[in-house]
């Protein structure tokens, strides 16, 4: 299966953004990629960047701080990973990449696979590959 290519004007910012593009359009066959839902997708990426990104520092600096007064609190960029990862959800909900089960375009794609296996089974069949049920 063949990359699927970034919609006309879009553009990634870093190799790692090119490698998360490959990681999701793979939820999807090739020809089932609509032009709005890969302009979606490219917001989707750049947050999933984003967000790895931030939990890289979160990670190195720790989820509790200690204020000015020496008092426990939660790091804020627990809030930016939160913010970033609930608008990422809510876009792919929207684009049904988490539901392919019930999508369409998925149900499409698996009565043509679906198919083209008939067909080959009929013809392997109609040719003597498969051997014929002994009626008695």
């Amino acid at each position: 299966m063949g990359s699927v290519p970034l919609p006309e004007g879009i553009t990634l910012r870093s190799d790692e953004e090119h490698v998360i593009w490959g990681q999701f359009t793979r939820a999807r066959a090739r020809e089932d990629w609509r032009d709005m839902d890969l302009l979606f997708l490219a917001k989707v990426v750049r947050m999933e960047a984003d967000i790895r990104a931030q939990q890289v520092a979160l990670d190195v600096s720790g989820a509790i701080l200690e204020n000015k007064h020496g008092m426990p609190i939660a790091h804020p960029l627990l809030a930016v990973i939160d913010t970033l990862e609930r608008r990422q959800l809510a876009v792919i909900r929207s684009m049904s990449l988490n539901q392919t089960a019930s999508d369409p375009r998925t149900l499409s794609g698996a009565a043509k696979t679906e198919g083209k296996a008939s067909d080959l089974l009929r013809d392997m069949w109609a040719s003597g590959l498969i051997a014929k049920p002994v009626v008695n």
